[in-house]
């Protein structure tokens, strides 16, 4: 019996808007947080892809329409059938935590590149993924900046091509599970 073949929607999903309240911070003028968004099972074989990016808030508001389309895209995928997305909202960071923050993501990237040199290079592995791992210990010294917001919403079914649906993940608080707001995306098909 052959397996049935799995269709595939490409969508492209944009940041609308975003929301905290009830967390330290948000009732500031203006904030830095960091904003990740993971979209999670968009194929077989693949469990997770992740964006990442620095999002200024106005008394805990970050409307992102203004914004051109290359800073609000954060995915161009295929997907089968569903799938689904995290989202995870860091304090407020100030210059110095986002440097942090920086190195420590230098640094995972600098492993997974020695890992990948090490796959890569059999025989020679260590040689040849000593200075990615020298490098890595030398960036990330700090600890990333805490998450105070998350949430986590299935899109169980994908718009049409040349469809568009908004859809609202709603936030929690990372301590207490209380109501912290939410993140919009808009889902095109």
């Amino acid at each position: 019996m052959a397996a049935a073949k799995k269709t595939k929607t490409a969508l492209e999903i944009l940041l609308v808007r975003a929301e905290l309240k009830g967390i330290p911070g948000t009732r500031l003028l203006k904030s830095t947080n960091m904003v990740q968004v993971d979209m999670i099972w968009p194929r077989t074989g693949v469990a997770r892809k992740s964006a990442m990016r620095e999002t200024v808030f106005r008394k805990g508001v970050c409307d992102f329409t203004a914004e051109p389309w290359t800073k609000r895209t954060v995915f161009r995928e295929e997907v089968e059938t569903r799938c689904g997305f995290a989202v995870s909202v860091t304090e407020p960071v100030s210059v110095q935590k986002l440097r942090r923050f920086l190195r420590l993501t230098a640094k995972y990237a600098l492993k997974m590149g020695a890992g990948f040199m090490e796959k890569a290079m059999v025989g020679y592995a260590d040689i040849a993924s000593a200075p990615i791992d020298a490098l890595a210990a030398m960036v990330g010294e700090k600890d990333a900046p805490e998450v105070v917001a998350q949430g986590v919403l299935d899109l169980e079914e994908t718009p049409g091509e040349g469809e568009e649906t908004e859809i609202t993940v709603p936030l929690v608080r990372t301590l207490t599970g209380g109501s912290a707001g939410s993140l919009t995306l808009l889902v095109r098909g």
